[in-house]
């Protein structure tokens, strides 16, 4: 009997030990969580290369010969990407001719430059890019023939990417080869690593089959971004109705499925430059809901309303990209605008007697000149800035201004003064495609109060028989 007793207190002891362990682990093991984002393959990232790429396809679909990529450009692009990405900026650095010009190209002549610049929340494809570009100002190196060489950059900081394109030509120069003298600082011959392919063969449109089905064989050179815009598609459609993929190289003689209008399951996108109108609701009010290949431009001449008026509308700057889903107002419908106070009438003095206005994202001098309907003149002057000078978010810039009296509406028998909001409101951010939020899915393997009070009931019932058997004793 005495054994018996020694071997289950001996059992007792090993049990409460691994309960104690049981619980222990319980209480630190943390539950594990399934992200959305490790689930989702992240999307591939718009090169440099298919930037260039891109806007030489849609060059040659206008007649004219490609852009040559130079190293100069392409080293300036890239700075100008990693610049406008370091401080999150919403508008054009300037002058881009001169830094072109000064870090070597043109020998010394004069140059003559554009630049393009997108800028999203995550993933941004080459459809959105260059519906972006599609406006006349960013198009001009694909219809511009003086133009000769091109350069891109793409820089990423804090989820913030930047996509840069600059085209530029010598006065004077025949276009030729790219520019004999590397960027500034910077060793070489000029050669440029893996440069982009100047055999750019324009998509002839394939006719229907019998069964009026469209399929384009591809030719060498073509690429999904040529085939897309011929046929006035995206390049997902192909994608999605041929089982393929971007990131792979088409191959010469490959049959592609072409989607159209009398596809069943297909919805047509709108052809580049052309804008389905929408019909006003009961109020009115009309809201346009922007598609690939639209502008400002196209959208304020489909509905013969200017852009600054659908600027204004949506708190929009000209130089703020469009996003694909983008809703604008293009009518605020039968509202009567209640009387609002100007710009200058809201200003309120700082502590020492002056008046400032507080930079915001997206805002430039001369933008804030004309809030202030001033002349930008004077308004650089008083604050010691030349042409150029960059101002940032949150500057405070001096106003000499004296703001007219706020007017007062007298109601008998009391009189009611309009108060004014002592801060300076500016337009809202640009609407931005952003990224989905990261949800966690949480599928707990420990720690649950179910388990920890089945441990605690183990080891309370192990302690009365051990309690139980230590008094026999």
């Amino acid at each position: 009997m005495r054994q018996n007793y020694n071997y289950f207190m001996h059992f007792n002891r090993l049990f409460a030990v691994f309960a104690l362990l049981a619980l222990v682990a319980g209480l630190f093991t943390p539950p594990q969580s399934v992200h959305a984002d490790e689930i989702r393959a992240p999307a591939t990232q718009v090169s440099a290369y298919e930037l260039i790429l891109a806007m030489n396809t849609l060059r040659v679909s206008y007649g004219l010969p490609p852009l040559i990529e130079d190293p100069i450009i392409n080293a300036v692009a890239q700075s100008t990407a990693q610049i406008m990405a370091a401080n999150s900026m919403s508008w054009h650095i300037g002058d881009v001719r001169g830094r072109i010009a000064a870090a070597g190209y043109g020998g010394g002549g004069t140059v003559w430059a554009t630049e393009n610049f997108a800028v999203s929340h995550g993933s941004m494809g080459i459809d959105e890019i260059m519906a972006v570009w599609a406006d006349p100002d960013h198009m001009r190196p694909a219809v511009t023939p003086a133009y000769c060489h091109v350069g891109a950059g793409v820089a990423t900081v804090n989820g913030k990417t930047y996509f840069i394109l600059q085209a530029a030509y010598v006065s004077g120069q025949e276009c030729g080869s790219i520019s004999s003298a590397s960027p500034a600082g910077t060793p070489g011959t000029g050669t440029i690593p893996n440069p982009v392919s100047q055999l750019i063969i324009p998509v002839k449109i394939a006719t229907p089959d019998a069964d009026g089905k469209i399929f384009h064989v591809v030719q060498a050179g073509q690429s999904f971004w040529s085939i897309a815009v011929a046929y006035q598609i995206t390049i997902q459609d192909l994608e999605t109705w041929n089982n393929v993929s971007r990131d792979t190289s088409l191959q010469a003689g490959q049959r592609l499925f072409i989607p159209n209008k009398n596809t069943a399951g297909f919805a047509t996108p709108t052809p580049r430059g052309m804008v389905v109108t929408q019909i006003p609701d009961a109020d009115g009010k009309i809201v346009h809901v922007v598609q690939p290949y639209q502008s400002l431009f196209t959208i304020g001449e489909a509905y013969r309303v200017s852009v600054d008026k659908i600027l204004q509308l949506n708190g929009l700057q000209a130089d703020w990209p469009l996003q694909i889903e983008q809703k604008l107002v293009i009518s605020a419908g039968n509202i009567t605008p209640s009387p609002t106070l100007s710009a200058i009438q809201k200003l309120t003095p700082d502590a020492n007697g002056n008046y400032y206005h507080t930079v915001q994202s997206g805002q430039t001098l001369s933008g804030i000149a004309d809030l202030y309907d001033v002349p930008l003149s004077d308004l650089m002057n008083w604050n010691g800035l030349g042409a150029a000078s960059v101002i940032i978010p949150n500057q405070k810039l001096l106003l000499r201004v004296t703001p007219p009296a706020t007017a007062t509406v007298t109601l008998a028998p009391a009189t009611v003064t309009l108060t004014v909001s002592p801060s300076v409101t500016s337009p809202p951010l640009p609407t931005e495609i952003t990224p989905t939020e990261v949800v966690s899915v949480e599928e707990s393997t420990g720690g649950s109060g179910l388990g920890i009070i089945l441990v605690l009931g183990i080891i309370l019932v192990g302690g009365l028989v051990w309690w139980r058997y230590t008094n026999k004793r």
